[in-house]
């Protein structure tokens, strides 16, 4: 063991030293956001004794929001310990990355760092790694059957796509070892659906729910489309000349930019893309790590610059993020929302925002299924059930919902659906304002 480490000190170096480096590129440079929050507060929930899909809801299979919560179960619930299971997640994507593309990976993996927020996506990309690299050995069916049903549990939609390129070996007796291998922890999970009474919540959220997803959330960044249309020409490009099935597993990850074509969803998965481009391309291995290290302190530089004027502070002064990056205004309407809730803790108050689940945390007041009412994550017709539910709450309750009224007419602020905006609106009255949120009240 011990001749084994100083055998390969040198790579054991190299991986933690890019483990504290995605550890500080993601608290003191990638700016926190509302995708980093959710999934962070998908483990604390299930940490809390929440249950997915029934006491909060969800559109994905939930299996990093498990991880997550194991993980902040052993070493503490906090924001940053979560960032440290996202940091170990995409060092063991470097080390992919590197067998990949031996001679350019910090290339790669420069651009990576600013993708690099901990949640199901990186995850996902991870155990496409692992796919990628079992599919060059032989007699690995089984277990390339249990990393598709894991891809499959980490994001539903994803798993599906990485299935199409089984279907590209032709041989029936490897399809169904994979499918057998498929089957182990999705049976485990259809157990626990059944067990906490919740299939048909799980179903309704994840798979009839979709539709609505992917019609009330199209965003195509034009930059972005582009690099996705180019990018899968080129793959295709490649796979007819190899035939190679790890281009397949590749074009079926670029999926994942649908409907979203922004700067996150079409360059998350352009970065295996890149990495498979590079693979055989020789550069100066030095030049490039040089310029890893310059680029890498410029924009660390840049950034702890932004800390000493008045728009940022670090550590700052939120409970939840205080050692992230975050503006001072953020942390103000924070903790001005979350002392209104704390200071009417006698009252039924419903944030109708974005900012709910992070307003939430930071009071420390348990999270619900209204506190995440985007387009596409109510399931079918989720809307009219969550009015209903409103209505039957505060028919016997005194009410209180804070929002921005101007979701209304300017459809580009959020996900956040319009019909229960405008139940709210027509059905209480404008009470006053606090920190740019309207207060709605039914007395």
């Amino acid at each position: 063991m011990v001749d084994k480490i100083k055998k390969n000190k040198y790579q054991i170096l190299e991986l933690t030293i890019i483990f504290i480096l995605t550890l500080l590129f993601n608290l003191l440079c990638n700016g926190i956001s509302n995708d980093d929050i959710w999934n962070y507060g998908f483990s604390y929930n299930i940490l809390n004794g929440l249950v997915p899909y029934k006491d909060f809801n969800m559109v994905i299979t939930p299996l990093y929001a498990f991880i997550g919560a194991l993980f902040m179960k052993i070493f503490g619930e906090s924001l940053v310990i979560y960032y440290l299971l996202g940091s170990l997640v995409s060092t063991t994507i470097f080390y992919h990355i590197k067998k990949i593309t031996p001679n350019n990976y910090y290339i790669v993996y420069m651009i990576f760092l600013f993708f690099s927020m901990p949640g199901y996506n990186l995850f996902s990309l991870l155990l496409l790694c692992i796919l990628m690299n079992l599919e060059k050995k032989k007699n690995n069916d089984y277990l390339i059957g249990l990393f598709l049903g894991l891809s499959f549990l980490s994001k539903q939609n994803i798993g599906l796509y990485l299935l199409i390129p089984t279907l590209f070996r032709k041989d029936i007796k490897i399809i169904v070892k994979r499918i057998i291998g498929f089957s182990i922890p999705n049976i485990i999970f259809l157990i626990y659906l059944i067990y906490n009474n919740i299939l048909y919540n799980f179903i309704d959220y994840t798979f009839l729910g979709i539709n609505s997803f992917a019609t009330q959330n199209i965003k195509i960044i034009p930059f972005c489309l582009i690099i996705f249309i180019i990018t899968m020409i080129i793959l295709i490009y490649k796979y007819i000349k190899s035939r190679d099935i790890q281009i397949i597993y590749i074009l079926c990850f670029q999926l994942i930019a649908f409907p979203i074509f922004d700067m996150y969803h079409v360059l998350l998965p352009f970065i295996i893309a890149l990495a498979y481009f590079l693979k055989d391309i020789k550069l100066n291995k030095k030049i490039i790590m040089l310029g890893f290290v310059v680029s890498n302190i410029t924009v660390f530089i840049y950034n702890i610059n932004l800390y000493s004027t008045k728009n940022f502070s670090y550590p700052n002064n939120s409970s939840i993020c205080k050692y992230n990056k975050i503006s001072t205004a953020a942390v103000d309407y924070i903790k001005s929302i979350s002392n209104y809730i704390k200071n009417n803790n006698n009252k039924k108050i419903f944030i109708v925002d974005m900012s709910a689940y992070l307003i939430k945390l930071e009071a420390n007041i348990p999270i619900n299924k209204y506190d995440l009412l985007n387009d596409g994550n109510l399931g079918k017709d989720g809307q009219y059930k969550i009015i209903k539910d409103f209505q039957d709450i505060c028919d016997n309750e005194e009410c209180t919902f804070l929002l921005r009224k101007e979701e209304l007419t300017d459809k580009e602020l959020s996900q956040y659906n319009q019909e229960i905006y405008k139940y709210i609106i027509e059905n209480t009255k404008e009470k006053g304002e606090i920190h740019g949120l309207s207060i709605y009240k039914n007395y």
